[in-house]
């Protein structure tokens, strides 16, 4: 079970996750570009150590997460109705968090086909 389910294997998927939240919230900015007031948010991701995974000894290794933080969008400009969604500037944030997204299932996929290939070797 710890084999399928590895420090990396755990991390791709918060990261998948992260992605898939972050890719919720460009598109809510998106929805709402034309109403009058609406702020802009993002999500940040900031790696963190996670000391409750480490072995009881400490002698494990450490274990890296992922965390996620829903903020403004601080660097949004302005508009005349007080907005601050700028559509170039979502377009290019969801092409990158797509991009980010893809990444992160593609490495995993090959992840799982590396332990599916091994598990028919062995048999």
């Amino acid at each position: 079970m710890s084999l399928l389910f590895d420090p990396t294997s755990r991390l791709l998927g918060e990261m998948i996750q992260g992605t898939a939240l972050r890719h919720r919230v460009l598109a809510a900015n998106l929805a709402n570009a034309e109403t009058p007031e609406y702020q802009a948010q993002d999500v940040s991701f900031s790696a963190v150590l996670d000391d409750a995974t480490r072995a009881g000894t400490g002698a494990g290794p450490a274990v890296v997460g992922v965390r996620s933080t829903l903020t403004a969008d601080a660097d949004a400009p302005v508009r005349r109705d007080g907005g601050t969604v700028d559509l170039d500037r979502q377009m290019v944030k969801l092409a990158q968090n797509t991009g980010w997204h893809n990444a992160m299932l593609q490495i995993l996929a090959g992840r799982f086909a590396m332990m599916k290939s091994a598990i028919r070797d062995r048999g």
